[in-house]
């Protein structure tokens, strides 16, 4: 029998209300703990009962109520949830959802989303002498914590409501432009991650919503190394890659659903550009502009005058 701590609100609030109804048909506080256990498999003490009817205590005045009902703002922290977001469950009782990331715009967008959701946030950038400098968000609240590690269907439903901000919360943390400029030119967007329920989702969202097609592949299978600034560990789980890849597509995502992060919407943008004109011309004006590095092309620092 679960403890009242291991219930998530919705769940304790339930048995709060049904606590209430059996009081008002005359039961008594002892056959109401024992009902109560019989029908949601919880131990609630007598005293605890008495409280709650005689409204003494109310565990959800210690809680920052939200909406969650679908929003823009909300689907947005789902697909960054999804993607680059954590969220941690602290000592002191806080319950935290965090981005941390390279590009300052998309950090700032999920900040926003969060403050538009009424949470209060904080926002910085982190130093780290091991990697690269990196953008952070995060804020506290109980309720939009357990609905994210809930069921993932209340997620998807969010998510087929506001499908352009979902999907650019997902494509933010974990999608990028890929360019190749060596003998042709050609322009796709990725979407990496290892969640296949959420990648095919994602790939029928795409249809449905946008009638962009894509197809998924697996990149990587458990187990095979892989090398992080110098060292080499493993792959746990399988690794796939969601590729959309028809220029047509290819362009409708970025007109209609995009980057926040300038960096690579501007990418995108300037390879879409360069599709339209003769193949050498491109690649000359490409990589006039980009340089090819470990992680696929970046744009050329100025030049000094």
């Amino acid at each position: 029998m679960k403890s009242l701590k291991e219930l998530n609100i919705w769940e304790l609030h339930k048995v709060m209300q049904r606590a209430k109804e059996l009081r008002d048909q005359g039961i008594s506080y002892s056959q109401i703990a024992s009902i109560i256990g019989e029908e949601f498999n919880v131990k609630v003490s007598r005293p605890t009962i008495m409280r709650w009817c005689k409204g003494l205590h109310n565990p959800f005045n210690k809680i920052k109520e939200i909406s969650l009902e679908p929003s823009p703002s909300l689907a947005y922290v789902i697909g960054v949830f999804l993607g680059d977001g954590s969220t941690t469950k602290l000592k002191n009782g806080r319950y935290i959802i965090k981005l941390k990331a390279i590009d300052r715009e998309f950090v700032e967008r999920f900040k926003n989303a969060l403050e538009c959701l009424d949470i209060k946030t904080t926002f910085g950038l982190e130093h780290d002498s091991t990697r690269v400098d990196r953008w952070y968000a995060e804020g506290s609240n109980k309720m939009l914590f357990q609905f994210l590690k809930g069921p993932r269907d209340q997620l998807f439903n969010v998510a087929w409501e506001y499908p352009r901000e979902f999907l650019q919360g997902l494509f933010d943390s974990e999608g990028f432009p890929v360019i190749s400029a060596k003998n042709h030119f050609r322009v796709q967007v990725a979407l990496a991650n290892s969640d296949l329920e959420l990648l095919n989702f994602t790939e029928r969202v795409l249809l449905e919503k946008f009638g962009i097609s894509t197809r998924l592949v697996q990149t990587h299978k458990k187990g095979s190394p892989i090398v992080i600034r110098g060292m080499e560990y493993k792959y746990n789980v399988d690794m796939y890659v969601l590729w959309i890849y028809r220029l047509s597509h290819v362009r409708k995502f970025a007109e209609e659903i995009g980057f926040t992060s300038r960096r690579k919407q501007e990418k995108l943008e300037d390879a879409l550009h360069l599709s339209e004109i003769p193949v050498a011309e491109a690649l000359k004006l490409w990589h006039q502009k980009y340089v090819n590095g470990p992680r696929g092309y970046i744009k050329r620092a100025p030049k000094q005058p």
